[in-house]
């Protein structure tokens, strides 16, 4: 656990009653070590009794911690009170300091031999990606980002991701790029990737998940879930889920899992 401070903390777009956050942390004891896919804890004001989790967007020396959040701008006052930390986080300034705790969790994995990576990002799932296409681009290897939104206002900026990556962008409505889902592309990627690594909602994992098991083969798959988390290190067991080796610690065996590991029916995001 230690302390940060604000260096920017800017709103990058607006969409769907949704406010799009990306705040600079400096953490100068920061882990530079931070695997793609790990989350920290923050605490978001006196009033928060649990702290929330939060994936590396990015890192960069000598310790600046980038993390890209949503905030619902509901006015409902119930609303107001399940939103008030990243409500909190959206009102910092540069200056400001934050109380954080991790690195935390297990982060995605390449496997020795990977060189094609296909990384499928829905929405706000771009938040651990960005990071991962980093580290993958620093260890020699190709990637493809397949970046989907409803429509073009949801998109995250592809300004902001590495250039040495291909994009491809797809929307809903076509508005930008494809008029696709990043499900819907996997059929013209799938098979040149040797590993796949997606964020998303619930409903693009479970239709990929169906995609794949149509197919006669495919490449491994790793997908990152975020799910409501008590303590953030495995003691509470609150953000348990069952898979296949039986009942595991999203915080703690997590985020991070293979999709086919999953038993999806009995998952509640």
């Amino acid at each position: 656990m230690f302390k940060g401070r604000v260096l920017s903390n800017v709103e990058i777009s607006k969409f769907d009653n949704m406010g799009y956050f990306l705040i600079d942390i400096s953490a100068p004891d920061i882990d530079l070590n931070c695997l793609p896919g790990q989350f920290f804890m923050l605490q978001c004001g006196k009033d928060c009794l649990l702290r929330r989790p939060l994936s590396i967007h990015d890192l960069k020396p000598p310790g600046s911690i980038y993390f890209l959040y949503a905030v619902p701008l509901a006015n409902s006052l119930i609303e107001r009170h399940i939103h008030k930390g990243v409500r909190w986080l959206s009102t910092l300034l540069p200056g400001s300091e934050v109380d954080l705790l991790g690195p935390l969790g297990n982060g995605f994995s390449f496997n020795k031999n990977a060189i094609n990576i296909l990384l499928v990002a829905g929405g706000l799932g771009i938040a651990p990606l960005k990071y991962l296409a980093k580290n993958a681009i620093s260890s020699g290897k190709k990637v493809t980002i397949l970046l989907g939104a409803r429509t073009a206002n949801a998109l995250f900026p592809t300004d902001l991701l590495p250039h040495q990556a291909d994009i491809v962008v797809c929307t809903d409505d076509g508005s930008a790029g494809k008029k696709s889902t990043v499900v819907d592309l996997l059929n013209a990627y799938i098979d040149k990737a040797d590993q796949v690594f997606a964020c998303g909602p619930r409903s693009m994992y479970e239709a990929i998940y169906e995609k794949i098991n149509l197919l006669p083969s495919s490449p491994s798959i790793q997908v990152s879930l975020e799910v409501r988390m008590g303590c953030g290190f495995g003691v509470c067991y609150g953000c348990s889920i069952r898979t296949i080796n039986g009942m595991k610690r999203v915080c703690r065996e997590g985020p991070v899992f293979n999709i086919k590991d999953i038993i999806w029916q009995e998952v509640r995001i």
